[in-house]
């Protein structure tokens, strides 16, 4: 309390100082507000997220990172202005991964960017992959979180190093080198593409207010102990400060004011509202500080996912809450060692429509995962589908639902698009003249994948029999291939007959086509006599000529 005191003693003092000389503490606008609080000493921890826009699908490709990490590029201005500065940066893990994937393919300037992200003091915590909204499923039917299955469908043996060693290789790229069989390229695993010196472990930042008491069961059983939470979205008593718990699970609580304020001072762009925000901003730190009954206060400042950090804007913000002499700006780390009071969950639910669209997306994502099972490798395609989900999590939530509704569209789209990949080709109507013959059905594949299906066809009447129910076909990628169904004409007639695809587990595959048979049963016979017939009067008129050309010599 001695601090306290003192700090209140000299804040007064130095509002006196100024006010008999003349001088005034506020920036040189005549309308900006004036701090008004002598705070106790309060120290301050700042989080900022390092993100790029959604639409890669869960991976960027050279050409983006190319984009993102040149010397003006988003990235490249993100950590230019986060760099050597008393700021925690959490970086969303899918821009590593994706630098990583590529291995010797990547663009110089990601690897360097990678490079210096490796190297800068600032304390680095992780994003959920692809800044994923991650309470939307924990909220969901699922009831648990979404992660990264795998990205073997993304690696290429030509980007990696070739060992002696067999190591385990992705089952969706060859193992061997021709010039070398025992040679194979030395792969990542997903751990490792994702692998960070992270300042804490178990780290998980949920969107601002989208947290309910049910959350942090799912958080636990997923690896994570340390959350942050707004502190609109707690219950603390009065005086209780930014660390916290709540059932064993570490809840660091950054204030809301304080967070809008920051956010308004980087967002502003005229003089004045500048000015007044970053006044607003320390004002508001003071205030919390102040609040609090521990001798040091602590504050913990959350920067807005969809904030393009300026440099210039952080740097001015940081400098006006340094110059308060009760504010000091700490690591994060040191910010979340200090003791802890217990605290209970505000619940503050996502929105019934949000939920909903998500049910949705997981419904196709499960119809996905049975369809796949035809593929040779469905656990690549399950994988690059779960990274496409994650992507239009990370949909930035604004007053327009407009961008969130067309990623959701756009999944459920490519989603009914890759389930009708593979479909009977339909034909034009069948003519059956043989008792005992072949039927042949034609089977489309647009994955980029071979397939194996099983065709089944069922008469709607009894005009004809199939001798086998489940003929098995491959297709290869992007390509058609042709099922003999031995069928059996039983009378003469039209007959419509159901065509459809399974798996090999008998699972649906697409929907049944109807197609027109034209049975003629017995007509095998007669047409075979007939051409019999035909040869023999050929032979026989031949024959004939023969004879008679033979004789002409002989009568002249």
């Amino acid at each position: 309390m001695l601090i306290r005191v003192f700090s209140a003693a000299l804040a007064l003092g130095l509002g006196l100082t100024l006010a008999a000389s003349g001088a005034s503490a506020a920036p040189a606008v005549t309308d900006a507000p004036v701090l008004t609080t002598a705070s106790a000493a309060t120290d301050v921890a700042i989080i900022a997220p390092l993100t790029v826009p959604t639409g890669s699908g869960g991976l960027l490709d050279a050409d983006a990172l190319a984009d993102y990490t040149e010397p003006l590029g988003l990235l490249t201005r993100q950590l230019d202005a986060m760099a050597g500065k008393p700021v925690a940066i959490a970086v969303d893990p899918m821009i590593v991964a994706s630098i990583r994937v590529l291995g010797t393919s990547a663009p110089a300037s990601a690897r360097e960017w990678l490079e210096r992200l490796s190297l800068i003091d600032n304390e680095i915590v992780p994003l959920s992959y692809a800044n994923a909204d991650i309470t939307l499923a924990t909220q969901s039917e699922l009831g648990a979180t979404v992660e990264p299955i795998s990205f073997d469908f993304a690696l290429d043996s030509s980007n990696f190093a070739v060992s002696d060693t067999p190591a385990p290789t992705p089952s969706s790229t060859a193992t061997a080198q021709a010039e070398d069989p025992d040679a194979v390229p030395s792969f990542p695993t997903t751990e490792s593409l994702l692998a960070w010196d992270y300042e804490i472990d178990g780290f998980i930042l949920p969107r601002t207010d989208t947290v309910v008491a049910s959350d942090l069961a799912a958080f636990s059983d997923s690896g994570y102990s340390t959350i942050v939470l707004s502190s609109t979205n707690v219950s603390r008593e009065s005086g209780a400060g930014s660390v916290t718990t709540i059932d064993g699970v570490t809840a660091l609580v950054a204030d809301a004011t304080a967070s809008s304020a920051m956010d308004d001072a980087l967002g502003s762009t005229l003089d004045r509202d500048v000015t007044a925000a970053e006044t607003a901003l320390s004002q508001a730190v003071l205030d919390a500080g102040a609040s609090q009954t521990a001798d040091t206060g602590s504050v913990l400042i959350t920067i807005d996912h969809s904030l393009e950090l300026s440099s210039a804007r952080l740097d001015a913000a940081l400098a006006t809450m340094t110059a308060s002499p009760s504010i000091t700006m700490v690591n994060l780390s040191e910010l979340a060692s200090t003791e802890a009071t217990a605290v209970t969950i505000n619940d503050m639910p996502q929105s019934e429509s949000r939920i909903g669209d998500v049910s949705r997306m997981f419904a196709a994502a499960q119809a996905e995962r049975t369809f796949f099972s035809i593929a040779a490798d469905p656990e690549s395609l399950i994988a690059e589908r779960r990274l496409a989900l994650l992507d239009v999590l990370g949909t930035v939530e604004t007053e327009d639902s407009t961008d969130w509704l067309a990623e959701v569209n756009n999944f459920l789209v490519d989603s009914r698009e890759l389930r009708t990949s593979v479909t009977v080709v339909e034909a034009s109507n069948f003519l059956v003249l043989a008792d005992n013959g072949f039927l042949p059905v034609s089977v489309s594949n647009n994955l980029g994948q071979a397939v194996t299906v099983f065709i089944t066809v069922d008469p709607r009447t009894g005009l004809l029999a199939v001798g086998d129910s489940r003929v098995e076909l491959t297709i290869e990628p992007y390509s058609q291939a042709k099922g003999e169904i031995p069928v059996q004409s039983l009378s003469n007639g039209v007959v419509d007959v159901e065509i459809s695809l399974s798996s090999s587990t008998g699972l649906k595959i697409g929907s049944t086509t109807v197609s027109e048979i034209n049975v003629q049963a017995g007509w095998e016979t007669p047409l075979v006599l007939a051409f019999g017939a035909l040869v023999f009067v050929i032979f026989a008129v031949g024959f004939v000529r023969s004879i008679v050309r033979r004789r002409k010599p002989a009568d002249d």
